[in-house]
Formats: C-alpha cells, sequence, structure tokens
C-alpha cells in the first residue's frame, strides 16, 4: 500500500508518500518529500488565530499537495494539525472547510501525540543507546521534547513555544541585538523550566534534532564543513562548537545578508534566528553532541499507517 502523509505545521506544510518496501515489514520506501513555507501562523498565532490570508494561503497549499499526493498514486491520505491548528479558535473550522472543499480529513492532535509520532519517526533514523537521549522538534508554534533510551520512552511534552512565536515576540533581530538575544533567552528558559528539571535528573548524552529547522542547520553546518549531506542521508552527527561557529555567524547577520546565505531557504530567513536561539538554551545543559534526524512526525505517522 502506498500512503500519503501531511503535516500542516505553523511556518511550513509537508507531505510524504511512502510504502513498505517489497518483502518488508518494517521500514519506509520513501517516493516523495517535500515542504512549502505556508505560515499558517503568522498575524494570529499569538492571539489564537489564525488569519484569512493565512487559511487562503493554505488551501491553495494543499490543493498542490493533494494533486501530488494522487498523481503518484497514494491509496490512503493522513493529514494532521499541530500547534497552529489546535490553539486556534477557528482551527476546526478551517479542518471542516478543508474537509468540504478537498475531501481531506485533518486530525487536530495534541502535543502528546505529536511528541509520540516524532519519536516513531526519529527511531527510524536514528541509533539509541542504552543512555537517555534527548530528540528536540522545532516547530512554528510548539516545540517537542523526548527523552529515550533505546528500550524506552522515559518522557515526552510540547511546549507552546516555537520559532514563529518567538519571531512575533521579539521582532528586533536584523541584526540580533544583544538586548534582544538577553531578553530572548529569558523568555525561553522560563518558559522552558520542566525540561531543565527533566535534564538536571537524567543527563541526556546527546541532542536528537528532527526534521524541519535541524534539516536546515545541519545542511548549513555541512557547508561550513566544505561537505554536503547525501540525498539519502537520514542522519548525521555534529558537535557543539561547529553549532556555536553557525549560530554566532547567523546572529550577527542582516536579513538580507542571511537571505543570501548558502543552505538557508527562503523560508527560514526569519525564523531560523529563533530556532538557533532554542537550541542553545538546550545545549547550555551539558550536551556535547548533535545528531540530525531527518524523519520526524510524518515519517513516523506513515509507519503507523503501513502497519
Amino acid at each position: 500500500m502506498r500512503v500519503a502523509i501531511i503535516d500542516l505545521g505553523t511556518n511550513t506544510f509537508k507531505l510524504l508518500v511512502a510504502e513498505r518496501p517489497e518483502g518488508a515489514t518494517s521500514g519506509l520506501h520513501i517516493l516523495h518529500s517535500e515542504e512549502i513555507g505556508v505560515f499558517l501562523g503568522r498575524g494570529g498565532v499569538e492571539k489564537g488565530l489564525l488569519t484569512p490570508e493565512a487559511m487562503e494561503r493554505g488551501m491553495a497549499t494543499l490543493r498542490v499537495l493533494a494533486g501530488k499526493a494522487k498523481d503518484l498514486g497514494a491509496e490512503r491520505v493522513g493529514a494532521f494539525g499541530t500547534s497552529a491548528m489546535r490553539n486556534a479558535g477557528n482551527g476546526a473550522a478551517f479542518a471542516g472547510r478543508i474537509q468540504a472543499e478537498l475531501g481531506i480529513t485533518v486530525r487536530i492532535i495534541p502535543g502528546e501525540e505529536e511528541a509520540s509520532l516524532i519519536l516513531d519517526g526519529v527511531r527510524q533514523a536514528v541509533s539509541f543507546t542504552g543512555k537517555p537521549m534527548l530528540v528536540m522538534d522545532i516547530g512554528g508554534g510548539s516545540t517537542e521534547f523526548i527523552l529515550a533510551t533505546d528500550k524506552a520512552l522515559m518522557w515526552k511534552h510540547s511546549f507552546e513555544l516555537g520559532t514563529t512565536r518567538l519571531f512575533e515576540r521579539f521582532p528586533g533581530i536584523d541584526p540580533m541585538s544583544m538586548d534582544t538575544q538577553l531578553r530572548m533567552a529569558r523568555h525561553i528558559d522560563a518558559q522552558l523550566e520542566g525540561l531543565w528539571a527533566v535534564m538536571d535528573r537524567h543527563w541526556p548524552t546527546a541532542l536528537v534534532g528532527s526534521a524541519g529547522s535541524f534539516d536546515t542547520i545541519a545542511r548549513m553546518i555541512a557547508i561550513q564543513r566544505g561537505t554536503t549531506i547525501a540525498g539519502d542521508a537520514c542522519t548525521t552527527t555534529f558537535g557543539t562548537m561547529q553549532f556555536d561557529a553557525l549560530k554566532d555567524t547567523v546572529f550577527r547577520m542582516t536579513r538580507a545578508e542571511r537571505e543570501a546565505m548558502p543552505g538557508l531557504p527562503a523560508h527560514r530567513v526569519d525564523t531560523i534566528i529563533p530556532a538557533l536561539a532554542l537550541v542553545e538554551r538546550v545545549l547550555l545543559h551539558g550536551i556535547q553532541q548533535l545528531h540530525w534526524s531527518r524523519y520526524s512526525l510524518k515519517e513516523g505517522a506513515a509507519a503507523g499507517m503501513l502497519g
């Protein structure tokens, strides 16, 4: 069976078309994967509202993605609404419009289920060990954290703290002033108090960043190292010094300079700043190694759909 997953995120809509490899009982054969900047939460995520303009962008993008899924022979389509839709007063109405006009049922999922699907995806790309590892998935409206080993899920939580929320709250980032950097750091630390307590108790050995902003971070670090990430690569590893070098470089840039930066897609020119700030705060709690996972929510959902 061939399935399609559409992830309706706060910043981007993502499409995955996959099937089970022939003769296999697990794993994914990915036929198509893409993301499109929609900015569903722009102008309303902090107000708990989807603006009319954002919903029109969403509908236009969904028509394109649904058409691609059909052309690729997807027999089933699963669509998931995350932070922007679950926190918007008109999120359910938007899902109803999608159903009526496109015939796509969007399931608006709670943050804890989003975290579970993310872990299901990451486990297919990254080898966990007997020591705790911390998974981090940065979205526009929320950021999910999962603490796990190769044997068990230890803890998970979805924090309504994402790149769009931070960008709208702290707009002075061109370039990033020290005052804005400090105020953003204090805000992140206050919002993630529950995470700090878990990290201090379990001391995760590594941070696993899944998809989204981490795709961009991994690609930019690879460019800095003079290498590339293979198109079929599901994971790679880099150190905190390489991350810090990238962060310091980007924080000093104006928007025009970021637009010209190799490896930074246009739809992440603004949100890369709060994404780097979020990762920096986590790394300050003693983590020395980072893993990137290409797989995340949509791969986890596809695996579940395929049984």
